[in-house]
């Protein structure tokens, strides 16, 4: 079936998308992209089915032989399989990992929240050698609030400055939208 979906797909110049749980290997070498998501919707990887694995084990995830390479990624990221992961890497980091190998912003609160992540998986002794155990300043915080609202309207400024209208409607003169209003 799914070579026949590949076949009509290439003839008629068109795109097929699938989502599958639990697939074969031999189907999961037909697909030419593949997404992962960890959970709660966060793209964990997003490209090349054959490029999965290089980049999987480029963070010290490496897929056992005689193991379906999907399967065991899935089974990561649901927590059924604990990997040997580098140091300072956890299942929960992913998600960033990907976004910084992308060159994408991470958002500061995902930042935070996986750096108390590691500060709990650490253990008590790193608390005993650090004083910043009262957490970041009320300056440091508006400051970083006021960075954000401030990087959105600019984003919004520059959506907006280039989008254009499609429609090629012409709003009719002050004068005339009077007139009609009167006719009502």
């Amino acid at each position: 079936m799914m070579m026949m979906i590949t076949n009509q797909c290439m003839t008629d110049a068109c795109v097929c998308v699938c989502v599958c749980c639990f697939f074969s290997y031999t189907l999961y070498r037909m697909f030419d992209d593949l997404i992962l998501l960890a959970k709660g919707g966060m793209t964990v990887y997003h490209g090349p089915v054959k490029k999965v694995e290089e980049y999987f084990t480029g963070l010290g995830i490496v897929v056992p032989e005689r193991v379906n390479p999907p399967d065991y990624y899935i089974d990561i990221l649901e927590g059924i399989v604990k990997p040997n992961l580098s140091p300072g890497v956890s299942v929960k980091d992913l998600p960033i990992r990907w976004m910084v190998h992308n060159g994408y912003d991470v958002p500061r609160d995902m930042l935070q929240s996986s750096s108390q992540s590691e500060s709990t998986s650490r253990g008590s002794m790193d608390h005993a050698s650090s004083h910043d155990d009262a957490g970041p300043s009320v300056v440091s915080l508006l400051w970083g609030n006021f960075k954000d609202i401030l990087g959105q309207k600019k984003d919004e400024y520059d959506y907006n400055k280039t989008s254009e209208d499609l429609s090629k409607r012409k709003t009719p003169g002050i004068l005339r939208q009077y007139r009609y209003f009167l006719g009502r």
